[in-house]
């Protein structure tokens, strides 16, 4: 008998499963930062029991070893990349994130610097098994047949039976919180749940409309302007209504961009000099905030085409692929524009080779049309960028062709490398290493290549027919990417401690010679599904018969600012404060904007419940768009 069972402790099945719940242990104290045995083997056990019996029920005793190996490989390559993920985002990845990890390769220097090196404890065993099988002083498993009438089966039933209990249990619980959904769920049931009911399954939903009413967009409209507090402003009673008609459009996006470098100084110098100059001759909206989610880069520039929420727990351009939107594109197109979009990176990275056409851009310009000269970080500079982008804007210029251009920007991306050749700004010594040294030194670059174009469209005779706008995509300084003195030299250069509202705070400036000229530095609540309208009211391009989420900054003043992804579903900006909610919202959080001091949050449950409303509108139009 002791030798049956000490036979059975060397087992296939009872290493696996021994090793992997040591595994998931581990995995769950790195994301929530606590030891519980309990909920270990109460919420992850069951999965691991049931894939092991499933292999040891039907695999044969020959098979067993490498089913068991590569299962190992797989779950702790699993945990290995939610840890990763989290590290980052703050977020665990869903079923639909974690098939984006093809692109890690794109972003593998981005990537290098979030892992830490405990992280490699989850592949532990299978260096001492490298050991074992190299010295062969000992067995690596015993060849014990184990029982699947009395043993394995028993426990492949109650193991299944577990996980379909916790999955009935936990189905209807609606934490927007992806960790803490995680944490109380279990890793193996967020991910299920998260898969059955799709990217943003299981989360509030509201403001559902009929069939018949998500055909008219004008009742569309009605019910977001109802839900925002906001009446429908006629183009005649616009303010700035067509005052840059027919103009051109040329549109920045610059990576990781937020808004505090802009006005910095570091030793009495600028960090961004030619856009501070050129706010001075601009319309500048210093309070606006990130609405990008899963998509990142991708997700900012489909809202600031369409002004619509994009997917959330999942990249837009992957889960919408098949549908047509309604964007600035299209409606210029109909004013007689030629669109295009020009980003210096492979089309298919972001499954970009399917969001432009589906935004409706007459061409785009990708890493084909740049080449590799010039290469920084993920590829060719933003100067080889706007370099090779100009010929473009003249020769539609020299044919009197007004044209809309959208940059993307990717130069200033984490880990912002910057070589010192192409160094624009001389950072004092102590700052030098810090990741906030670096990310100012990308931002600065940023502003040199601005700059630059702005020197060549007005050598062309291009400026004073342009509009030019900037946005930053989402935020670059993250608190998981800091080193011991990075928090400091934040609060050296802010003024105050980093927080999550100088984090999700980007820029956004329009410049428009002859009518922007006297300047306006705007403070009033804004969010990036804001700067379509803005434009298009600028361009005179009607919106009463189109849907979208956001406003005309310059004609409305009150907003309601939401988010989800990087703050759960639900969260929300309001003029006064950001609040965050947890499982729900009475165990939310708000903070001041202007102080970011706790403050009671009771009194903004309208708002918790009108953003929850805009949102599960929005997802609900998403769906119901035709096929491209």
């Amino acid at each position: 008998m002791q030798q049956r069972r000490a036979a059975f402790f060397g087992s296939l099945f009872f290493i696996f499963v021994f090793s992997m719940a040591l595994k998931a242990l581990f995995t769950r104290y790195i994301l929530f930062q606590n030891i519980n045995f309990l909920d270990t083997i109460s919420l992850e056990l069951s999965y691991i029991l049931l894939f092991a019996c499933i292999i040891e029920y039907i695999a044969k005793n020959k098979l067993k070893f490498p089913l068991f190996l590569m299962l190992n490989l797989l779950l702790s390559t699993l945990f290995f990349g939610i840890a990763v993920y989290h590290s980052y985002f703050g977020n665990i990845p869903t079923y639909y994130a974690l098939m984006q990890a093809g692109q890690v390769g794109a972003v593998k220097d981005s990537v290098t610097q979030l892992i830490k090196p405990e992280y490699f404890l989850l592949y532990a065993d299978f260096i001492v098994m490298i050991i074992v099988l190299l010295t062969r002083k000992l067995p690596l498993y015993t060849n014990l047949k184990l029982s699947k009438t009395k043993l394995i089966g028993p426990i492949l039933a109650l193991s299944f039976a577990v996980c379909l209990a916790n999955l009935f249990l936990h189905k209807d619980e609606i934490i927007t919180n992806s960790a803490l959904a995680a944490e109380t769920k279990g890793i193996f049931n967020f991910e299920a749940l998260q898969a059955y009911y799709g990217p943003n399954g299981g989360l509030p939903q509201a403001a559902a409309l009929t069939e018949k009413e998500l055909k008219n967009e004008e009742t569309i409209q009605d019910k977001i302007n109802e839900i925002k507090g906001i009446k429908e402003i006629s183009d005649s009673e616009r303010k700035y209504f067509g005052a840059a008609k027919g103009r051109n459009l040329i549109l920045i996006q610059f990576e990781s961009m937020q808004d505090f470098p802009i006005g910095l100084k570091i030793d009495g110098r600028e960090v961004t000099p030619n856009m501070n100059k050129l706010i001075q001759n601009s319309f500048y909206f210093n309070n606006l905030y990130q609405q990008t989610g899963a998509g990142n880069t991708s997700d900012a520039e489909f809202i600031a085409n369409t002004s619509l929420y994009p997917a959330g727990m999942v990249a837009t351009s992957t889960f919408f692929e098949t549908k047509a939107f309604p964007s600035m594109p299209k409606l210029l197109k109909e004013e007689g524009y030629e669109t295009f979009t020009l980003h210096a990176d492979k089309v298919d990275f972001w499954n970009r080779v399917e969001l432009y056409p589906s935004l409706g851009f007459d061409k785009y310009y990708a890493l084909e049309f740049f080449g590799k000269d010039d290469l920084i970080g993920l590829g060719p500079s933003d100067e080889v960028m706007f370099k090779k982008g100009m010929p473009l804007l003249k020769d539609l210029h020299a044919k009197n062709k007004p044209f809309y251009a959208h940059f993307i920007s990717m130069t200033s991306h984490h880990p912002y490398e910057i070589p010192a050749d192409k160094e624009v700004f001389e950072l004092p010594a102590k700052y030098k290493s810090s990741i906030v040294g670096k990310y100012i030194r990308a931002i600065s670059y940023n502003d040199m290549v601005l700059g630059k174009l702005i020197d060549q469209l007005k050598a062309e005779g291009m400026w004073e027919n342009t509009v030019l706008a900037f946005y930053g995509d989402h935020m670059g300084m993250h608190h998981t990417m800091f080193k011991e003195k990075d928090p400091e030299i934040l609060k050296e250069f802010l003024g105050h401690e980093y927080t999550k509202i100088d984090r999700f705070n980007v820029p956004f400036v329009i410049t428009a010679p002859g009518i922007t000229d006297e300047g306006m530095t705007s403070d009033q609540l804004a969010g990036q599904l804001d700067m379509m309208p803005t434009l298009a009211n600028l361009l005179g391009v009607s919106l009463i018969d189109y849907v979208h989420f956001g406003q005309d900054l310059l004609n409305h003043k009150e907003n309601l600012i939401g988010m989800r992804y990087y703050m759960p579903a639900g969260s929300f900006f309001n003029g006064e404060v950001v609040f965050q909610p947890e499982k729900s919202f009475d165990d939310g959080e708000a903070l001041t904007l202007e102080t970011a001091t706790k403050v009671p949050h009771a009194p903004y449950r309208e708002d918790y419940d009108r953003i929850l409303k805009l949102l599960g509108l929005s997802d609900q139009y998403l769906k119901s768009l035709p096929e491209k």
